[in-house]
């Protein structure tokens, strides 16, 4: 895989937020965790997939932290959905087991993500994109 593809996934991710706002209105952005973090997380993707490295003064951000923490986002916005209700004691069998399986799925999602970021041991990501940005 390559690291330009990461731009793809992060304007998919921001067409299913647009598209979710459009059919939900705004409130879509506040009544749920899972919204604005898969917001964020296709900003982050979307970044990573067109910068090598961000540095605002002496703190350098690579393409490959933006990617971790972009899964970790994503890893965390659908078991968000169902987690005030298990908390809470409220929940279904069906909200029950929702969450678990998205857990478990969210959980696959931060093992890619970790991995990307510390440099791709089971997953490798060819980095093909030069430019940086530098404050």
């Amino acid at each position: 895989m390559r690291q330009s593809s990461y731009r793809y996934l992060g304007l998919l991710d921001l067409v299913l937020v647009a598209a979710l706002v459009g059919v939900f209105g705004p409130a879509a952005l506040t009544t749920s965790v899972g919204v604005p973090a898969m917001a964020v997380a296709g900003m982050l993707a979307l970044l990573a997939g067109v910068v090598a490295e961000l540095s605002v003064g002496t703190v350098t951000v690579t393409w490959r932290h933006l990617i971790g923490a972009s899964y970790a986002l994503f890893a965390v916005a659908v078991p968000a959905v169902y987690a005030p209700v298990v908390l809470t004691g409220s929940a279904g069998g069906e909200e029950l087991l929702l969450f678990v399986v998205s857990t478990i799925g969210g959980l696959s999602l931060l093992f890619y993500g970790v991995d990307v970021a510390r440099g791709g041991r089971h997953f490798e990501v060819e980095s093909n994109v030069e430019r940086s940005i530098g404050v």
